[in-house]
């Protein structure tokens, strides 16, 4: 603080604001007018509204707003991509509309299981009817849906539409259909349905059964689906984005940092900046430039922009051309900078026999794939990357070129090109180091791959567009199929933005792009512009103990968009280090160093946190990936990391995506595609919750010179995360934020140091599940040293809506408020419109469950496991239980024999599982039943310690004086056990 108060003092005395605000005016294809008033307005570029009338451009408090789809125009992302007869392309992740169709027909499917619907009957050939919530059909070999007014298909993997009359949907992981009249099943090995009383029935080869009633039906597990006789069709994804009839003509947007530039800047001078074009430019325009003014620049050979340095009046000319599509500034961008790993199951990969066999007898190692590392360079002659790397390259600005329109001018081969961050030598180290001087310790999570360094210096746009450009033009000779980008900038997401669209043609030419998710924290969209690129991977950090990091940057709570892909370990990872000879960070031995690494190790090894290295380990599991299946696409690779990530539920999907990285599912089923995980995630919005996030409050107020500004704000009921900011002008002032709640205590507080920048001068508190909704800001001069100056304000918060379940009311405060817990982080969903709390759980319903919501990693093997258990969709969640790394979690299963998937789970049963789940068996042998367990005898000695454990952990419950260790598990009871189980995952 009293570092803060000397800069702060000095900033008065030395830095005065003089600019003149000239007013800039942006109009999508109209181009950049100076408007002589004193403010910048972007309007109509890709939904991005951006006003500041102080000439200061700031998220939430002063006026950035990002409107229709977060600002995000997208085409087949997640691999979806819809064409018409008529060629027109339709977007949209996971919402599709299709009405008026007059049948459908779902074929090939291993097993279909349809939920949701409050009251289905069943009427079977023989008149005999059946009432059920759910039900589960197995190895149907065709169902027609007739009459279907408007059926609703959500979470597929890939569509393909032929036509206007017929439609085929492969690959699709769940289907939500609605306002369907007739559904007709024919030659199904079984049916297992639950009756609306929560009984379980089954129905054994049924010929003809027909459901009607059915208001809302999920299907997954679908291989293949034909639907015909289309009438109309409405395709709608994530804010009603239909089609992309746009045409490609004039600007489209313009980079705010560049639009403040512009805004200050003097006639005379020199303003770096990259102009992208709809197309290769071509001489004609190179002839227009010069015709402006501008005589000279960087030249891509692949990417459609040129890297120039010209005028603001030479910009604002450019800009009004037709085949101009976006203009950026040529910012500096920042990096985000064992058994460690044992969360992300790297160590079964190369233990496991199916992998090998496939493999020709040796593990998999990423042999033969190339990862690109796009960052400060790699020291090659490092004892770890012998060999590995393939070519060494250092990117060379050329923008200060005397003349000329110029291509880029790239070294190759140089032996090392990290001279002094070791950052890109440490990344590099992550994918793909041998551990020849740790005896394998250290080793990269694909050894065996090989490495393309490009060194983009001190990281500025045009460098990075540079190694970009290479990648598309040479990539292909070195087998390039992933890079790795651990770098970020302080901006806003544009789809024109030139990094967004080089990354689009990489990923367009089959090369995997990987963005570390940013060090910025907690709140509302912190997450590196450069991620949110749907087209992408990108990963977030979580430490030692597979907890969140607190430096992860997050996305925007409800947001489709706006959150990282999955997160990896980031904390102390240990990794290579540059040459000692060196000026490093790395090249100073921390704390950390000494704590992980031998004595020995340390001249070769160093330790770091950071985003920067979690995003490398998801590189380098996609290079193993590609070795066992080289024919991915990166929508696949996208797709198959995701549905295979070990779920956190103790955090949202805008912290951490799917959650942790499971490298060992994630090659497995890049080399075996039947052995389908994650299925269970494409039923998950059946749980009906809806998270709402907006801004609820705002204010404009000056704040005094000796003085503080106080402020009181009122929070909505249901109100699961607010996020309190202030923002300010130009000037030299700093200011802090306090929050206390209505009884006067401290809740939290902000007071960094705010140097010029796009999102500098802000501060924000983020109070996560308030206790409280009457709060009080108060603002004032860091230090009390500052002048007069307008504050701008706002309170975003996001409240939750949950769904309308007709069974809760009889529940107790306590316990609604555990099931509005456990649906909100999907551990528990309801049975249609009911939660069902007393119904009893099945043995199925447990495995998924801790599937979902306890840390198990997925696994399918090669064949079941499990006499009973023969579809896909109970195998994924029962295989992944009994072979977790730990041990299996059903202790009465054995492989090869029943499981009794059906069958209900008994307290004894689950007790252990949980106790297993949560790595508390260490506890087990040191922990005895409270005396007042009358009916401790009937616990099997060998179990007593569980219970005992499972009791003070609040993950299962008494019955008065008895433990009751047969008695089924109730819905309630596992909804409790599971928020808790979640909590302790917190801790």
């Amino acid at each position: 603080m009293i570092i803060k108060k000397i800069i702060c003092f000095i900033l008065l005395y030395t830095f005065t604001i003089s600019a003149v605000h000239a007013g800039i005016n942006v109009v999508r294809s109209s181009g950049i007018t100076l408007t002589g008033a004193d403010g910048i307005t972007l309007t109509g570029a890709d939904g991005i509204t951006l006003t500041g009338a102080d000439g200061y451009l700031n998220y939430i408090s002063n006026g950035i707003t990002l409107t229709g789809a977060d600002g995000i125009t997208l085409t087949g992302a997640d691999g979806i991509t819809l064409t018409g007869a008529d060629g027109s392309t339709y977007t949209g992740t996971n919402g599709i509309t299709l009405t008026g169709a007059d049948g459908i027909t779902l074929t090939g499917a291993d097993g279909i299981t349809l939920t949701g619907a409050d009251g289905i009957t069943l009427t079977g050939a023989d008149g005999t009817t059946y009432q059920a919530d759910s039900f589960l059909v197995r190895r149907p070999n065709g169902i027609t849906l007739t009459g279907a007014d408007g059926i609703t298909l959500t979470g597929a993997d890939g569509y393909a539409q032929t036509g206007t009359n017929g439609i085929t949907l492969t690959g699709a992981d769940g289907i939500t259909l609605t306002g369907a009249d007739g559904i007709t099943l024919t030659g199904a090995d079984s049916i297992i349905g639950v009756k609306t009383n929560g009984v379980l029935f089954t129905l054994t080869q049924p010929t003809g059964i027909t459901l009607t009633g059915a208001d809302g039906i999920t299907l997954t597990g679908a291989d293949g689906i034909t639907l015909t006789g289309a009438d109309g069709i409405t395709l709608t994804g994530a804010d009603s984005i239909e089609s992309q009839n746009n045409p490609a003509n004039g600007l489209q947007s313009v980079d705010p940092e560049l639009a403040i530039t512009l805004g200050n800047a003097t006639d005379d001078s020199n303003i770096n900046a990259v102009i992208v074009f709809h197309y290769s430019p071509t001489e004609t325009d190179l002839v227009e430039l010069r015709q402006i003014g501008i005589t000279g620049g960087t030249r891509f050979r692949i990417l459609p922009m040129i890297a120039v340095s010209a005028t603001r009046q030479q910009l604002i000319a450019v800009s009004r051309l037709s085949q101009v599509r976006s203009l950026y500034g040529n910012r500096t961008l920042t990096l985000n900078s064992d058994p460690f790993f044992k969360p992300t199951g790297i160590q079964r990969v190369g233990i496991d026999q199916d992998l090998q066999t496939k493999n020709g007898g040796t593990p998999v190692s990423g042999r033969n794939i190339t990862v690109a590392v796009l960052d400060t360079g790699i020291s090659s002659q490092h004892n770890d990357l012998n060999g590995r790397v393939v070519q060494n390259v250092r990117l060379v600005d050329s923008m200060s070129a005397p003349l000329g329109f110029v291509y880029p001018t790239p070294i190759e081969n140089v032996i090392n090109t990290d001279v002094i961050s070791g950052h890109g030598t440490f990344v590099s180290g992550v994918i793909a180091a041998s551990g020849i001087l740790s005896s394998g310790k250290y080793s990269g999570v694909a050894p065996g791959a090989n490495v393309l360094g490009l060194s983009a210096g001190d990281l500025n746009l045009s460098q990075i567009l540079d190694g970009f450009d290479y990648l598309l033009e040479k990539g292909a000779n070195y087998n390039v199929r992933v890079v790795n980008c651990s770098f970020s900038s302080n901006t806003v997401y544009d789809d024109n933005d030139p990094v967004n669209i080089a990354t689009k043609m990489l990923v367009q030419n089959g090369i995997n792009v990987v963005f570390s998710a940013g060090n910025s924290g907690a709140g509302n969209g912190t997450l590196n512009p450069y991620a949110v690129a749907p087209w992408v991977v990108s990963v977030g950090a979580t430490d030692d103990k597979s907890k969140l990091a607190s430096f992860s940057s997050r996305g925007i709570f409800g947001s489709q968009y706006q959150h990282p892909s999955l997160v990896a370990p980031g904390v102390n990872v240990a990794s290579l280090r540059a040459p000692v000879s060196e000026t490093s960070v790395f090249g100073v031995v921390t704390s950390a160093d000494t704590q992980r690494l031998t004595p020995n190790e340390i001249p070769f090894y160093t330790t770091a946190s950071g985003t920067s290295f979690s995003a490398p380990q998801v590189a380098g599991a996609i290079a193993l990936m590609l070795q066992t299946n080289p024919n991915l696409t990166p929508a696949e690779v996208k797709d198959i990391l995701q549905r295979t990530a070990t779920p956190m539920p103790a955090y949202y999907y805008h912290e951490v995506g799917a959650g942790m990285l499971n490298t060992h599912a994630a090659v497995l089923e890049a080399a075996f595609p039947q052995r389908k995980m994650g299925i269970f995630r494409s039923i998950l919005s059946k749980n009906q919750v809806r998270f709402i996030t907006g801004t609820t409050q705002t204010f404009s107020q000056s704040v005094l010179t000796n003085s503080s500004l106080i402020k009181n704000f009122a929070l909505p009921s249901d109100t699961i995360q607010a996020g309190f900011h202030i923002a300010w002008g130009f000037s030299a002032n700093d200011f802090g934020l306090k929050l206390y709640d209505a009884g006067g205590t401290l809740k939290g507080e902000s007071n960094y140091l705010n140097l010029p920048g796009l999102t500098g001068r802000r501060e924000k508190v983020i109070l996560n599940n308030p206790d409280s909704q009457s709060f009080q800001a108060i603002i004032q001069h860091t230090g009390n040293i500052g002048t007069t100056q307008t504050i701008f304000g706002a309170v975003e918060t996001t409240r939750v809506e949950y769904p309308q379940l007709s069974d809760l009311q009889t529940l107790s405060p306590q316990m609604q408020a555990i099931v509005k817990e456990s649906l909100r982080s999907f551990v528990m969903l309801p049975e249609g419109r009911k939660f069902r709390p007393e119904s009893t759980v099945s043995r199925t319903e447990l495995a998924e469950t801790l599937v979902r919501g306890g840390g198990v990693p997925q696994y399918v093997a090669g064949s079941p496991l499990y006499t009973d258990v023969k579809d896909i969709t109970t195998r994924s969640v029962v295989e992944s239980v009994q072979s977790n790394p730990s041990g299996k979690l059903f202790s009465d299963a054995s492989v090869g024999s029943a499981f009794y998937p059906n069958d209900s789970a008994t307290k004894l049963i689950t007790a252990i599982a949980l106790v297993k789940a949560a790595n508390l068996e260490s506890l087990t042998t040191v922990s005895n039943l409270p005396l007042s367990v009358t009916d401790a005898s009937s616990i099997p000695a060998q179990w007593r310690g569980y219970v005992a454990v499972a009791l003070q952990k609040g993950l299962i419950t008494i019955d008065g004086n008895k433990f009751n260790p047969n008695r089924a598990l109730t819905r309630i009871e596992l909804a409790l056990a599971m928020v808790n189980l979640t909590h302790l995952a917190a801790q």
